[in-house]
């Protein structure tokens, strides 16, 4: 109050219009609870936005869209929030994670959370990590085809539109013989003629054009059938729809509610009943939500429509070097790139580095401070190498002063469990699903984050591998160790440059379904050591200290060479022989765990020493030495005594 009674009357002016026109124009709290150290809020955020303002131009078919008797448009997300009740002990940030697929990652991977219940008031907080640590907690939802029982649901209204679309459907001949698949937009006119289903065996091979007397549009125009059943490929029909969702929004109402926390709106009070807990907003993303809020800052909405910056700082995790589905007509954000068979959505599209993805922001005066943080599997299924190389492949594009890079090296995408869960999709080949946890390395790395940001604390140094070490090259040129149950990959997933038609890069309305391909873009792997662990990042104890092979792919769950496939999102893990003996009969050129570890207590002892040389470079808490050392003779147990 003080600070508004000494402003002049210009300013005073300015100051009101800004938050009177502000973006959140209502929160209907459900239900609050006391959580311990927070407050916990189950609520609903309403919205309405300015569809001339230049921070909402770029939300496709935002023209389009309904308008309220103001001229606004409007939408809703649901929110789960945890207000710390005390200001002593808050940090002052709001961790706001980006929901993937309606849902918690944050929690999984930082605080070994396990949802069993997504409704708001049944989700797991684990350790409680991010809350203990004095954070405001935020979880919003933005994905329009989230149903309530996935998650946090959003409500966005629909451009009514008519465009092409395409459905795609892998079958893998693992198993039944399937005659039909839905799609996720349902075919304006179920006869309609011109609509095509076509087949081919790989990616990019030729399409064959199945006649359309032989397939039919069913269910109202939302599933194909194929009396004659599916063989093994890719399917895709190729047809009219109508009535798009205005999918962009769900970006505009992850801005504007980190800006209400922040700055206020005219009128709306609720969660800034005490400002001070919230001066800064952290974004969080994992694998989707990840790759949105890459598109999030190339985008512009880290700029609300008040010149002001959202976020202070993003932690953008496992996102590889793509974007996603979730800004153009006819959108599908579930959709994750042809590695995990979405095949040929616009995902994986430049600008992949830094000079590209942070133009807009730098522009704009609202750049946030970012770790990007890659597993291995970004490497070989989501082409983490893209966002820094150049485009040929040949040289290093390092990330931009604001930014660093970290890759936590063995580590897979979706960690398996510990006990290690024998992979069954093939019969050839055995080992186990990767079980590296990155936990450790992103609990630190978060506080490192709002250090940089809170206080000026320099972070610690980008790491992951680059071609002028050799520790980044074709797939080709890994020196992988022989180990006779895990062969090594001869492919990658590929990704292409893809022209989704002329208009596209403008307008954000696909009229080339599919997309015509270009030439492949070069993906670069990490080099490994005699193990077959990764070199070049940051090596988690257990990987530091090993027991095994840990890779961020796996061949076999399940088999699809044909597809360039490997399996999505998950790692392999495969223990080093019990002895010299074994290891010698089997022809594994990887030393055995006896010639490693003279005991278990040895090996404990060479974990205890990797988490402390983490401590000492920032990159693990001192707090998490004991957990760590538990977890080590936990793999003992697993992989060595069993």
């Amino acid at each position: 109050m003080t600070r508004i009674r000494i402003m002049s009357a210009c300013a005073l002016m300015m100051f009101v219009a800004a938050t009177t026109a502000a973006e959140v124009v209502g929160i209907d709290v459900r239900r609050r609870d006391d959580f311990g150290t927070h407050e916990r809020i189950i609520a609903r955020v309403h919205f309405a936005i300015d569809p001339s303002a230049r921070a909402n131009r770029g939300i496709a078919d935002i023209g389009l869209a309904p308008r309220n008797a103001a001229g606004r448009v409007e939408f809703s997300s649901d929110l789960l929030f945890f207000m710390p009740k005390r200001e002593d002990g808050a940090r002052g940030t709001v961790f706001l994670e980006i929901v993937n697929r309606g849902r918690d990652q944050s929690l999984g991977l930082m605080s070994g959370a396990r949802q069993r219940d997504l409704s708001p008031e049944g989700w797991d907080m684990g350790d409680r990590f991010v809350l203990t640590q004095g954070f405001a907690v935020a979880f919003l939802g933005w994905q329009f085809d989230v149903r309530p029982a996935q998650g946090l649901t959003f409500d966005a209204p629909v451009a009514p539109v008519r465009g092409v679309v395409r459905a795609s459907y892998v079958e893998d001949g693992a198993g039944p013989r399937y005659t039909g698949f839905g799609v996720q937009y349902c075919a304006r006119d179920a006869a309609q003629p011109e609509a095509a289903l076509t087949f081919r065996t790989t990616i990019d091979g030729p399409a064959e054009t199945l006649p359309r007397s032989a397939w039919q549009f069913v269910q109202g125009g939302c599933a194909v059938q194929l009396p004659g059943g599916f063989k093994p490929g890719i399917y895709e029909a190729v047809y009219e729809a109508e009535g798009s969702p205005v999918a962009g929004l769900g970006l505009a109402a992850i801005r504007d509610f980190a800006s209400y926390l922040k700055f206020g709106a005219g009128g709306v009070t609720t969660l800034r009943e005490r400002p001070a807990l919230v001066r800064r907003a952290l974004g969080f993303g994992y694998s989707q939500s990840g790759r949105l809020l890459r598109e999030f800052v190339r985008d512009g909405f880290n700029q609300d429509e008040h010149g002001r910056a959202a976020f202070d700082a993003l932690m953008i995790a496992s996102a590889g070097a793509g974007g996603g589905s979730f800004n153009h007509r006819f959108a599908m954000p579930g959709q994750a790139g042809n590695s995990v068979l979405s095949i040929l959505r616009p995902v994986d599209l430049p600008p992949f580095t830094d000079a590209g993805l942070l133009a807009r922001a730098r522009t704009d005066g609202a750049l946030p401070r970012i770790f990007y943080t890659f597993s291995s599997t970004e490497y070989w299924a989501r082409a983490g190498s893209l966002t820094h190389t150049t485009d040929d492949g040949k040289a290093d594009l390092p990330p931009d002063p604001s930014s660093r890079l970290f890759f936590l090296s063995g580590t897979p995408h979706a960690s398996g469990p510990l006990p290690p869960l024998r992979d069954t999709g093939s019969q050839q080949y055995r080992h186990d699903l990767n079980f590296g946890d990155q936990r450790w390395v992103l609990r630190a790395l978060l506080l490192d984050l709002d250090d940089w940001v809170r206080t000026g604390a320099e972070p610690p140094a980008s790491r992951y591998p680059t071609i002028a070490r050799g520790e980044l090259v074709p797939r080709g040129s890994v020196t992988f160790p022989r180990v006779p149950s895990m062969p090594f990959p001869d492919y990658l997933p590929p990704v292409w440059r893809m022209d989704y038609g002329s208009s596209y890069a403008d307008t954000r309305i696909i009229t080339r379904e599919p997309p015509t391909l270009g030439a492949p873009y070069p993906v670069l792997v990490p080099q490994v050591n005699g193990d077959g662990n990764d070199i070049g990042g940051i090596a988690l104890p257990e990987v530091a200290a090993p027991l095994g092979t840990h890779t961020g792919w796996n061949l076999t769950v399940p088999p699809l060479p044909g597809l360039r496939y490997l399996a999505g999102l998950v790692g392999s893990f495969v223990p080093f022989a019990a002895t010299r003996e074994a290891r010698l009969a089997s022809g594994d050129t990887r030393p055995s765990i006896a010639e490693r570890y003279a005991s278990r207590q040895a090996y404990l002892a060479a974990v205890d020493r990797a988490g402390r040389a983490l401590v000492q470079q920032r990159l693990m808490l001192a707090d998490d030495l004991g957990p760590v050392r538990d977890r080590a003779a936990a793999t003992w147990t697993a992989v060595v005594e069993r």
